[in-house]
C-alpha cells in the first residue's frame, strides 16, 4: 500500500531485487523492505479480544486503546530502589538534618543521587501501575505514559500518520524484547519500551488496523 494515497501497489511495480515499490498514481518510488516493515493487519486479529492487561474503547468521535505496564520487574526495581535511594539520600541528607547542619560539600554531590532516585521511582512505578494510551478524536491524537493523570502526553495528527512499526531498544527485560511502536509520520514518535510483548503486539496491531481502515472507499479500489 502506498503511504502517500493509501493506494495497493500492484505486484507488477514491486521490485524485491533493487527494493523499490513504485506508485504509478502519486509517480513515486518508496523502500520496498520500508513498506513490509510497516506491516499488515494479520486476518485473525480481533480487536475486541486484548490480552489482559490492554483495552479497546470506540470513543464515537474517536478511538482510545492502551496497556498496563505492570511488570514482574517491580519485584526486584520496588524494594532495591527503596533500599538505594534510602542508604545514599538517608546517608547524604538525613545526618544533616538529624545533626541540625548543611554541608554544602555533600549537599552537592548528592544531587545525582536525587536525581538517580527519581529515575528509578519513577520506573518503578511504572512497573506497579503504569499505563501507555493511544486516543484519537477525528485528526487529534495523543500518547500518553504514565501513572495515572500524571505522565508524558505527545501530541500529534492522525492525518500525518503513514506508517505503524516497530523499531529496537538495543537492550531487552523479562517478558519484553526491547521493542518500541513507532508512529511514522513528518518525525517518528516512539513508545511502549516497558510494554510486554504480548500487550506491545495488541497496541501495535490496533494502530496499523486503525491506519488502514482510514481510507476504506481507496482501499477497495
Amino acid at each position: 500500500m502506498c503511504p502517500k494515497c493509501r493506494l495497493v501497489i500492484p505486484a507488477s511495480r514491486l521490485n524485491v531485487a533493487t527494493d523499490v515499490a513504485l506508485c504509478e498514481p502519486c509517480n513515486e518510488a518508496f523502500s520496498l523492505a520500508a513498506l513490509v516493515a510497516r506491516g499488515q493487519v494479520p486476518d485473525d486479529f480481533d480487536i475486541y479480544d486484548p490480552p489482559r492487561g490492554a483495552w479497546f474503547e470506540d470513543t464515537g468521535m474517536g478511538w482510545r486503546v492502551g496497556a498496563t505496564t505492570r511488570s514482574p520487574m517491580a519485584l526486584f526495581l520496588v524494594p532495591f530502589m527503596c533500599v538505594w535511594s534510602g542508604l545514599s539520600l538517608g546517608g547524604i541528607y538525613g545526618e544533616q538534618v538529624i545533626d541540625g547542619e548543611f554541608d554544602l560539600v555533600r549537599s552537592l554531590i548528592g544531587i545525582p543521587f536525587f536525581l538517580g532516585t527519581l529515575a528509578f521511582g519513577s520506573i518503578a512505578l511504572m512497573t506497579v501501575c503504569g499505563k501507555v494510551e493511544v486516543a484519537a478524536d477525528g485528526e487529534d491524537g495523543h500518547v500518553f505514559e504514565g501513572v495515572g493523570p500524571i505522565g508524558w502526553t505527545r501530541r500529534f495528527s492522525w492525518a500525518s500518520i503513514s506508517g505503524v512499526e516497530e523499531a529496537c531498544l538495543g537492550y531487552h527485560q523479562p517478558g519484553n524484547s526491547g521493542m518500541v511502536i513507532s508512529l511514522v509520520g513528518k518525525t517518528r514518535l516512539k513508545f511502549g519500551g516497558m510494554l510486554s510483548d504480548a500487550r506491545r503486539y495488541y497496541l501495535l496491531q490496533c494502530l496499523r488496523k486503525f491506519l488502514a481502515d482510514r481510507w476504506p472507499e481507496r482501499r477497495r479500489g
